[in-house]
């Protein structure tokens, strides 16, 4: 009887001590990103960053708005250089199209990770800035278009319009290049071993000293001054191996530009 009673006692015991495994203690808050549910910004928050990365009003021409969440912006410009510039939120990625005048429109793609930004230089005339988003709100885009003020900007524009103009018309399998600069500067064109002409035209200082040297350090034509007078140097070179660098120091430190090719020659 001793025996069986001490069994029960324990038994008893044991009932108060189990439930004490279960009760009180704090509860642990479990955040939405934990639980699984993660909270996304509303289309106003989105709306504020693309202002914020902007730095434009959200009243803005071009800024997202409840009829619009991809902006469009519409005005005509007088001509000169711009930057166009458009912001995302709440997307991967958007698309920004620019149309100018009767020109067929030009369409950059972006992720929202990033500020587009853009060098346009514009004729003159009516132009229209849209961002197209993949999605509806809570996604929102916006575009704007200022006075371009990065004058790097524009001179490598000048830079690629006078090239253009350059050694023209384009010769099949020409190796083509340029570039420009105030002091001593070399370009690389990465040309097959073989028999050439060289052209070269400059413009800016009276003269330029001119040379070519094979990527090997081979001498392909030794320095000579060409004059920046309009007319084409031109003169047959032999490359041994791949690669050609092209070596100019403009007379008295002028600003330069310069433009060349290689022709295959028989």
């Amino acid at each position: 009887m001793r025996l069986a009673r001490s069994r029960f006692v324990a038994a008893v015991l044991i009932i108060p001590l189990a439930g004490c495994e279960y009760s009180g203690g704090d509860k642990v808050a479990v955040s939405p990103t934990e639980g699984g549910i993660e909270q996304k910004p509303s289309f106003e928050e989105n709306v504020a960053e693309v202002s914020r990365l902007l730095g434009a009003s959200e009243n803005d021409p071009g800024m997202p708005s409840e009829a619009a969440p991809a902006g469009q912006l519409s005005v005509d410009l007088a001509p000169g250089d711009y930057t166009v510039k458009s912001a995302c939120a709440g997307a991967h990625g958007v698309k920004v199209s620019i149309a100018e005048g009767e020109k067929s429109p030009l369409t950059v793609p972006y992720s929202c990770d990033s500020v587009l930004e853009r060098f346009l230089r514009h004729p003159g005339g009516p132009i229209t800035i849209s961002a197209t988003s993949p999605v509806d709100r809570p996604a929102a885009a916006g575009v704007t278009i200022q006075p371009n003020t990065d004058p790097r900007a524009s001179e490598l524009e000048d830079m690629a319009e006078w090239s253009a103009q350059q050694l023209q018309p384009e010769i099949p399998g020409q190796s083509a290049g340029s570039t420009g600069s105030n002091s001593a500067t070399s370009f690389g064109m990465s040309a097959e071993p073989g028999k050439y002409e060289m052209h070269f035209i400059c413009e800016g200082p009276p003269e330029v000293q001119f040379s070519v040297s094979s990527w090997a350090g081979a001498e392909v034509l030794a320095p000579v001054r060409a004059l920046c007078n309009g007319d084409v140097f031109k003169a047959f070179v032999e490359l041994p191996t791949k690669g050609a660098d092209f070596n100019m120091t403009p007379s008295n430190g002028a600003e330069g530009r310069y433009a060349f090719r290689l022709v295959p020659s028989a």
